[in-house]
């Protein structure tokens, strides 16, 4: 039988959740680890590695093992519940997941050939996670999240539909606790369901990368 993400501990969740690697040449993102060989032809554009490049940053990596850690963090004797831990969870995942957005219109927008500054001026203007979400995803992508979360699913053939309700019930529960201090809902089932969720979180920033940035990269480079 599989075991649920939940389920381990002792070895970093970043290594099965976050380990996806991406063509220098027309930055398509899958988990092709021959990538990491010289010489190795990307089954996309066929053209050579010349080293293996991570998706994703390393402050990515270390949000999804940090929240992960949160999970399986152990409390004092004198501690009677895990409410500490599941709350710790997630702020971690929800921080995780504003990282995610924020990585992804930023690529997104380099690939269009945006100028830094405006990209600056459009993160400053869309500070809060909602704004990233709706407004300006909608803005540069030109397809509201929701209608974009279904062409992921339709490229990936698996639904993430449920991975994308996840992170905005997750971002109510933390906008209760963080604004009103009320902690119902952050139970330990909706804790084990965020950590169980990452894998199909993942997998949705990918396949929205490959359906919306991957085709502006190739355009790029035939131009």
């Amino acid at each position: 039988m599989k075991r649920k993400l939940s389920e381990i501990d002792g070895q970093g969740i970043s290594t099965l959740v976050c380990l996806y690697l991406i063509c220098v040449h027309c930055a398509v993102i899958d988990r092709d680890m021959k990538r990491i060989r010289v010489g190795h032809k990307c089954s996309t554009c066929g053209k050579e590695s010349d080293a293996g490049r991570l998706a994703f940053p390393t402050n990515i990596h270390m949000l999804a093992d940090m929240t992960q850690q949160s999970f399986h963090a152990k409390s004092p004797q004198n501690i009677g519940d895990d409410t500490a831990h599941n709350i710790a969870t997630l702020l971690h995942f929800c921080t995780l997941r504003e990282v995610l957005i924020t990585n992804f219109l930023i690529t997104h927008l380099r690939a269009k050939s945006i100028p830094t500054e405006i990209i600056e001026r459009l993160l400053e203007d869309n500070k809060m996670a909602h704004q990233k979400f709706t407004q300006l995803f909608a803005s540069v992508v030109g397809k509201k999240w929701d209608d974009a979360v279904l062409a992921a699913s339709k490229h990936d053939g698996r639904d993430y539909s449920s991975a994308s309700d996840l992170m905005k019930r997750a971002a109510k529960l933390r906008n209760s606790f963080l604004h009103d201090g009320n902690v119902r809902g952050v139970d330990r089932d909706f804790a084990e369901e965020c950590i169980n969720g990452l894998g199909a979180i993942f997998g949705l920033f990918v396949a929205l990368h490959n359906v919306y940035t991957h085709s502006l990269t190739v355009h790029n480079a035939q131009q």
